[in-house]
């Protein structure tokens, strides 16, 4: 990059005032450099789209914004504070800066409200919590409307879009926002939802408010960015216009790697080979069922990939966790008894945080690696190895779970998940904050694990994911509305059927 093009990507003012000024940042974790030499300035009202592949270090530099980590060197900047102050969480509340974290930070036992008064600085009282409950049931109203979520719900009790709901309600219940950074922030959003925060977004920033959008959906970024900065290994690589940027320059500037064909992937393509006909098409019994409130039935056959679909919390949820953990006595469910399972929320059901990627990854092989009792720890290095290089997990098998971003720490779920032998793999949202060179290879091990004999079983809050899939079923309100191929499964029939109210026989 030219330093002519450095100067145009740091400066984000366009002749007007300087939010927030990033001056050569660098940070690192052991042996990974994280940042290097990032500088950017943040405009007043501006919002700056931010992209870049799993571990290019976009979660880390939100990070330094919001003051919750410190730089290794360089310094940040913001208006109002004073110059060579430390810029620390507290300074950065001080200064209006709030942030929405992709791992959601809600406390489960705590209802909504209370989840809102934990992060709210302002003085309270005796009627802290009747405060607490009309500033975020007023906010929830404002940016979700007919969110459906009551303020003395406790949060573990929610499905997980509406969790998302509060945690970026909660963040919007200050008096004195500036700067609101967002860090994947619709990807357990249904469409309605994703929408009306990006409507209350443009209202905010009207009005001067700054905002960092970060996201893998291109479209969300390129759509309501003023500015996209593109970051690969730590750096700044690019500079676009929001509005009439394509998604595929994007995407070019990121590294390019967007298909499924790639040398990683030579076992998964192999398995591929000479097979002509669907896994939907072969014969055999249904080794899943599952009976809905009206009597309708969901079956699976060996190697079919079968989708879950419908807007967001109509239950689709609730189906995976009946197929993982059926009960003793249940009798509207059959599944296999070999399952493999990647929880929606991956910080408090998925990773073990104590643990390296490769004790993560390998703990649900555990009787596969072992003999006689005991586990082989050449096989379960070997074993760990192949898919984190399969996967591309930034990071390696050796480091610490909690030292990858997001991104990659679901990659090593969904690798746990196929590491497994299992006739059965359930897949609650499986790409949130997966980027698209990784969703695409995972597409391509999803079919290459179908058509080797496994049953898949996947809900994703994106509708348009749902034509990887041999069939798909349209749930509303915990209820199989629609059946269709997943040839025919677009966005608009999905939503369509969502929608429909006719009652009687399945469509």
């Amino acid at each position: 990059m030219t330093s002519t093009e450095t100067t145009a990507i740091v400066d984000g003012t366009r002749g007007g005032t300087a939010l927030l000024t990033v001056d050569a940042v660098s940070k690192r974790y052991g042996k990974t450099q994280a940042l290097s030499t990032v500088s950017v300035e943040l405009g007043e009202g501006e919002i700056l789209g931010l992209v870049g592949h799993n571990g290019a270090g976009k979660s880390t530099l939100v990070r330094l914004l919001a003051g919750r980590e410190a730089s290794d060197t360089g310094a940040i900047r913001v208006a109002g504070l004073p110059e060579g102050a430390a810029f620390t969480a507290a300074a950065a509340e001080r200064a209006g800066i709030r942030m929405v974290y992709q791992e959601l930070a809600l406390c489960p036992d705590l209802t909504v409200a209370e989840n809102a008064a934990l992060s709210d600085r302002r003085p309270t009282g005796a009627l802290w919590r009747r405060r607490a409950e009309r500033r975020i049931q007023d906010t929830l109203d404002e940016v979700f409307p007919g969110h459906g979520i009551s303020v003395l719900d406790r949060s573990g009790e929610m499905p997980m879009a509406q969790r998302q709901m509060v945690e970026i309600a909660r963040a919007l219940c200050t008096d004195r926002l500036r700067l609101l950074i967002l860090d994947e922030p619709t990807e357990s959003l249904g469409v309605d939802a994703a929408e009306a925060l990006y409507r209350y977004l443009h209202r905010r920033t009207a009005d001067g408010v700054s905002a960092v959008l970060v996201s893998h959906r291109m479209h969300e970024v390129v759509g309501h960015s003023d500015r996209i900065l593109v970051m690969k290994d730590g750096s700044i690589v690019g500079q676009y216009p929001g509005g009439t940027t394509a998604e595929s320059t994007l995407l070019a500037a990121m590294g390019g790697e967007v298909s499924t064909d790639t040398g990683t992937l030579e076992r998964v393509e192999a398995e591929l080979d000479d097979q002509e006909q669907p896994a939907a098409a072969r014969e055999g019994a249904a080794v899943l069922a599952l009976t809905d409130s009206r009597g309708r039935e969901l079956t699976a056959r060996p190697g079919e990939i079968i989708g879950l679909a419908g807007l967001a919390g109509q239950g689709q949820e609730g189906v995976l966790a009946r197929l993982w953990a059926p009960g003793l006595l249940s009798r509207s469910v059959t599944v296999p008894s070999s399952r493999a399972y990647v929880p929606g929320d991956r910080q408090v059901s998925g990773i073990f945080p104590l643990w390296t990627v490769a004790e993560n990854l390998t703990i649900a092989a555990t009787r596969a690696l072992g003999r006689f009792g005991f586990v082989s720890g050449a096989r379960k290095r070997e074993l760990a190895s192949t898919w984190v290089d399969m996967l591309r997990v930034r990071g390696g098998a050796a480091a610490p779970i909690t030292s990858l971003s997001g991104g990659n720490q679901q990659k090593v779920l969904i690798a746990r998940a196929f590491a497994a032998d299992a006739e059965l793999v359930l897949l609650d949202d499986p790409f949130r904050g997966v980027d698209v060179a990784t969703k695409n290879e995972i597409y391509t091990l999803m079919k290459a694990e179908a058509r080797s004999g496994r049953t898949i079983v996947w809900y994703s809050t994106d509708n348009k994911e749902m034509a990887h899939c041999d069939r798909v079923y349209v749930f509303r309100a915990g209820r199989i509305v629609s059946e269709m191929p997943g040839s025919d499964a677009t966005e608009q029939r999905i939503i369509a059927d969502s929608f429909d109210e006719t009652e009687g026989e399945l469509r």
